[in-house]
């Protein structure tokens, strides 16, 4: 095992650094390399796009875990758009023909940014849909209003890693977009990694101090 809890292996073709994390960040990974020729990484590990480019420019080989049956299940998250992007239409059209189809949420009647945030908030609240990706004008709005519903947990994402950590680390439910900003390639990456994330939990640890500071013990 390496400092940063990285299990090493070997392989025909060199040393392998087997991944125990979720995500693997550029960052994390210049610290771990050393000399490896394979990473090994579980059936849902995500890898961001500088993470990506730093393992083809090493020449690294990637490998996933094999599991033994894994069910395919349709994605039952949400998405909304304050504004239409072409963008965010074309990523969501690729993934549904791939099999992967979303819940449309819908904010009838709202006619500023508050109102629309509270709507669509409002839908993940009453289970129409197990989480949903947002793309708005102001991220950081979107989030300060859906974190008064009872069982949101929002967060801002402008790129894939944040969208992976957030889901990661504390069952965001809720990850709000900021457009325009992102690429075609950026958006179909997040919306692929909510959905690989399935049914959001928030970590006991989490869940609890949540729960102490505003009372609402199904978060």
């Amino acid at each position: 095992m390496n400092d940063n809890g990285h299990l090493r292996a070997t392989s025909p073709s060199g040393p392998v650094l087997r991944w125990a994390g979720r995500v693997v960040s550029a960052e994390e990974l210049g610290r771990s390399l050393n000399g490896h020729r394979e990473i090994l990484l579980s059936a849902h590990t995500i890898i961001t796009p500088l993470a990506a480019e730093e393992l083809r420019a090493r020449g690294v080989r990637v490998s996933r875990e094999a599991v033994e049956k894994e069910k395919k299940t349709v994605a039952r998250w949400g998405l909304a758009q304050e504004r239409q992007h072409p963008y965010v239409t074309s990523a969501m059209q690729s993934l549904e023909r791939e099999g992967i189809s979303f819940v449309k949420l819908q904010a009838d009647g709202a006619t500023s940014a508050s109102p629309w945030a509270r709507a669509v908030a409002q839908c993940i609240s009453r289970g129409e849909c197990t989480g949903g990706v947002v793309f708005c004008d102001d991220s950081g709005l979107v989030c300060c209003v859906a974190n008064k519903l009872p069982g949101l947990r929002a967060a801002a994402a402008a790129n894939v890693g944040d969208a992976a950590r957030a889901t990661a680390n504390f069952g965001a439910n809720l990850v709000a977009v900021q457009m325009p900003g992102c690429t075609f390639f950026e958006i179909r990456q997040i919306l692929q990694t909510v959905c690989r994330i399935g049914d959001p939990a928030c970590p006991a640890n989490v869940a609890h101090t949540l729960q102490e500071l505003d009372g609402h013990a199904h978060r």
